[in-house]
């Protein structure tokens, strides 16, 4: 078994995340839901099995093989961005509201969301997974499992953003490219 604080720290921070993305999507009803690729759905079901396959490493002993240690500071680094990713996450929701979707699509009564977190960032959702997906190797010290998500999530993140944005400029127009020019995409832009 590899249980240490860094990998309790981990479980705590993946089932925050997990609860604060079940709870706000409850609020999402079955007609709001758009139409995914087979390729977006496959990337949402290896993005949960890569966030879950670390729990099987921590209980069972299948890939020591591939263990690295790491000096405690850069693990509490890997613990504070992981906090901060679900702080992130938890804002990124928040702010959004009822214009969260789960699917890449614009339902008609959806808003260009420039408040809180999005003033300064148009994608802190992916913002907050990146966090996550750099604090997990640095907390799972594991060359195979610490690195899956961080692989799943960067082919997630470059299939599905252009798809947003292209979706966000041609329903909102110039103001979406007015606010893309005064935002970053995953770090916060300061005028």
């Amino acid at each position: 078994m590899n249980i240490s604080v860094f990998s309790l720290i981990y479980v705590i921070c993946a089932a925050a995340s997990l609860y604060i993305r079940v709870f706000f999507m409850m609020g999402i009803e079955e007609r709001e839901v758009g139409k995914s690729s087979p390729l977006d759905r496959f990337l949402v079901v290896m993005i949960a099995v890569s966030m879950v396959i670390p729990l099987a490493y921590i209980l069972t002993p299948w890939v020591d093989f591939a263990n690295y240690h790491l000096p405690d500071q850069l693990a509490w680094i890997g613990a504070a961005l992981m906090v901060l990713s679900v702080y992130l996450l938890w804002r990124s929701h928040s702010d959004l509201g009822t214009n969260f979707a789960l699917t890449p699509h614009i339902a008609g009564e959806h808003t260009l969301v420039r408040n809180g977190v999005y003033r300064r960032i148009r994608h802190p959702m992916y913002a907050s997974l990146w966090l996550y997906a750099f604090a997990t190797p640095l907390l799972i010290q594991n060359a195979i499992v610490g690195l899956i998500f961080l692989a799943v999530f960067a082919v997630f993140y470059f299939v599905r953003v252009p798809q947003e944005e292209k979706m966000m400029r041609e329903k909102f127009g110039s103001e979406y490219h007015t606010y893309s020019l005064e935002t970053g995409r995953c770090l916060p832009k300061f005028r």
